[in-house]
């Protein structure tokens, strides 16, 4: 359903011919011409239905001004508001009709289509709940009660109202797509499958449904289905960009890297110079092992835009296999300054920063990864590691604490909570962290006696740990 359409539903029309000169009388006539009401309806339609709105919208004023308590006149005129984008006029006209007729659902329903597009959407939704009370069976309403529930991100809800209106109406022409995207983010993958599959049987011309059914099966693993899926988006929209991405990173996944550098290049054919399309290309040529090439295609990327945090990421990764790590450290500065949520950026900045020789800023980063994921034991070994390069070690010892308190049965993190609890000079505790160490994995016996000084490997309570463990 259009979000605003109307249909006259003429028991009587007329013929081609005299719709004809009935169109051309009207357009020909002066002030003094008269049609009557019945003809000036099927000018508006037609003139309507012909894509010519605001000259509908005259031959409906016309109407109004004749029949100015017209329930049905005045949804007609919201309507074609609607379509004008005049959304203020369009709420007037159906807040006119519902007065004359406040028991008409599709007067409801079209009132809160136009409150919705407003931003009023609490509001728009009781009018749809107002058309359900009165017209149980209006498919239209239920529909729009589920797409308000996705935008409000009230998946469930949103998937039994879509349902329902499928019930009532199974050819429903976009009630299948919304479903298909409902059960995609409630996990349900095959009955998002299946929604799609419906949904093609409807239009099967329609390139969103065939790429969003590619998408679900990339997820899936079914990677060749999904490019079956994505040729056919491209042969019904050949300029439908996002399918040459998708379908290039599924070609770089099987390793198919021509193709997927085709992909990408026909992005820049049709969009011209596209900086994630470059970025793209520079993933796969790393692949390929050529770094050099992925290094200028990153380069030209991030000069292209140079808020895309994905490049100066990739940058970043590149720069670290050459083992440059301030260019490095750079970088990865840009990217989680671009994208400060994400914890991938903090880690890469971090690590390049500890390599680079940048202690402290390496530290700060790992404190914001903590902040950013403070469940992670991996987190919070590498925030301790940092301390202790940093001689901070009473709150190595605390960071090494939390992350026990994560993961307590973590051998590597006890051997090197032992190794700060000894330069605290806490023996008997780092005896015991070693202990716990040895016990949970004997391999670290060996590396103890490897890296520990002579002092320590002969020191008697030392040897006496060794000994119980080996």
């Amino acid at each position: 359903m259009s979000t605003f359409d109307f249909s006259y539903g003429d028991d009587d029309p007329f013929d081609e011919e005299d719709l004809h000169a009935l169109i051309n009388a009207f357009e020909r006539g002066g002030p003094e011409a008269y049609f009557d009401v019945s003809s000036l309806e099927d000018i508006a339609l037609h003139y309507f239905e012909t894509g010519r709105i605001e000259d509908s919208l005259t031959v409906i004023d016309k109407i109004l001004a004749r029949q100015p308590f017209c329930s049905y006149t005045w949804l007609r005129r919201g309507i074609l508001m609607g379509n004008l984008g005049h959304l203020e006029d369009a709420q007037q006209a159906f807040e006119k009709s519902l007065s004359l007729n406040p028991a008409d659902s599709e007067v409801l329903l079209n009132l809160g289509i136009t409150l919705d597009m407003m931003g009023h959407h609490q509001e728009a939704l009781n009018y749809f709940y107002d058309a359900i009370r009165v017209d149980p069976l209006n498919d239209d309403a239920h529909f729009y009660i589920g797409y308000a529930m996705i935008r409000a991100e009230n998946f469930p809800d949103a998937a039994a109202a879509l349902e329902t209106c499928i019930k009532m109406n199974p050819e429903h022409p976009e009630a299948w797509f919304e479903l298909g995207y409902c059960y995609d983010i409630l996990g349900d993958l095959t009955g998002c499958l299946d929604a799609y599959d419906h949904q093609i049987d409807l239009d099967p011309y329609s390139c969103e449904v065939w790429f969003n059914k590619a998408v679900v099966l990339a997820r899936m693993g079914r990677m060749e289905d999904a490019l079956r899926c994505y040729d056919l988006t491209l042969d019904i929209d050949p300029d439908f960009v996002p399918a040459y991405y998708n379908r290039g990173n599924i070609l770089s996944i099987l390793e198919r890297y021509d193709e997927a550098l085709a992909c990408y290049q026909e992005v820049i054919e049709r969009k011209g110079e596209d900086a994630p399309a470059y970025c793209n290309m520079a993933l796969v040529m790393a692949e390929r092992g050529d770094h050099q090439a992925s290094i200028r295609l990153y380069q030209k990327a991030s000069r292209l835009d140079p808020n895309l945090s994905e490049a100066w990421n990739g940058l970043g990764r590149e720069y670290m296999l050459q083992e440059r790590y301030r260019l490095a450290a750079k970088a990865h500065t840009r990217a989680a300054e671009l994208n400060p949520r994400s914890s991938e950026y903090w880690y890469s900045k971090a690590d390049a920063e500890m390599r680079a020789g940048y202690t402290r800023k390496a530290l700060r980063s790992f404190k914001k990864m903590t902040e950013l994921e403070p469940q992670s034991h991996h987190v919070w070994m590498r925030y301790a590691s940092a301390l202790s390069v940093n001689k901070k070690l009473q709150e190595a010892c605390t960071a090494y604490e939390h992350a026990l308190h994560l993961q307590p049965k973590y051998a590597a993190t006890w051997y090197h909570y032992s190794g700060v609890l000894f330069m605290l000079g806490q023996i008997e505790p780092c005896l015991d962290a070693l202990r716990e160490s040895f016990a949970l994995d004997p391999t670290y016996v060996d590396v103890f006696i490897e890296q520990c000084p002579t002092e320590v490997y002969h020191h008697p309570l030392f040897r006496e740990c060794i000994d119980e463990h080996s």
